[in-house]
């Protein structure tokens, strides 16, 4: 369980609602105690029960629960034959949720953004005069835990990425630099360290035996990180947005995932921003529509 002070945000906040966000890997809840918001997370497929009972030990307290997500529907209507219940966009209920966190943390209202939420997919939501669903990618957690599972047999997301802490991409990632001779002056030392192929340079010499995990797993991080930092930049680009907000359960603890997308917003010039606790964003916006 996790606590956010809100004793200075100038924000109501109902005291009388829960605000649920169910997806297809992680589901969050979030509610107002005191001066605090008490963030709680659970896993969708194996860890329901205890959403169910975190949720019943706190549900004569409060009059409402407010429901989002792709996974939330049956717990919705379920719910609705015993409390006030109400289903909510979730593109609409995480940009909430980011005004909020961001509010909190930076003290001021979120200018125009591109909020990107990378979860078990990616989703791309313009916030500008209007909220708008942009798009998105198949890349994001999901893609990530299925390769982790199919090549190590393993369904721990932490455990990975320790192990991706200690790799090299370079390695098994082929760079621009691997390809030009270094006196050959038409590609500039900038450019020279962007990835030509994720994984280009495993041949027929790797083999499960010999592949390094912590390089693997380091390479499909960054190889998530670039191709979601690119698409995020090229969306911004096209709607006349400088600043990113990147977003979701995949970002928690995932620090080389971050660089890597600070330095595609960099290299672009564009602003990439990250919010404590926004694995909740949705939740929170919930908790306030």
């Amino acid at each position: 369980m996790f606590c956010i002070n809100i004793d200075n945000l100038n924000v109501q906040i109902p005291a009388d609602t829960i605000g649920v966000d169910m997806g297809q890997t992680l589901s969050k809840i979030a509610y107002l105690n005191g001066d605090k918001l008490q963030l709680s997370y659970f896993l969708t497929q194996t860890d329901l029960t205890s959403l169910k009972i975190a949720l019943e030990s706190n549900v004569k307290q409060f009059k409402k629960i407010n429901f989002t997500g792709g996974k939330s529907f049956n717990l919705y209507r379920n719910y609705s034959k015993t409390v006030e219940t109400k289903l909510i966009n979730e593109f609409e209920a995480n940009v909430k949720g980011i005004e909020i966190l961001y509010l909190l943390e930076k003290k001021k209202e979120l200018s125009p953004s591109l909020i990107v939420t990378i979860g078990t997919g990616t989703s791309m939501v313009s916030k500008k005069d209007s909220i708008e669903h942009l798009g998105g990618t198949a890349m994001g957690g999901g893609f990530f835990m299925g390769l982790i599972r199919i090549l190590f047999n393993s369904d721990n997301f932490q455990e990975a990425l320790n192990l991706a802490k200690k790799g090299n991409r370079y390695n098994v990632d082929l760079k621009v630099s691997d390809i030009y001779a270094p006196e050959d002056d038409r590609v500039d030392l900038l450019f020279r360290e962007f990835t030509a192929a994720s994984l280009g340079k495993i041949d027929l010499s790797f083999t499960m035996n010999n592949l390094k995990k912590e390089d693997f797993i380091n390479s499909i991080i960054s190889m998530i990180g670039e191709n979601i930092g690119t698409m995020a930049n090229l969306m911004a680009d096209n709607n006349d947005i400088l600043s990113i907000v990147f977003c979701g359960g995949f970002l928690k603890e995932n620090r080389l995932a971050k660089k890597m997308l600070s330095l595609i917003c960099k290299i672009n010039k564009k602003k990439a921003i990250f919010l404590n606790n926004s694995e909740f964003c949705a939740a929170i916006g919930a908790l306030l529509m």
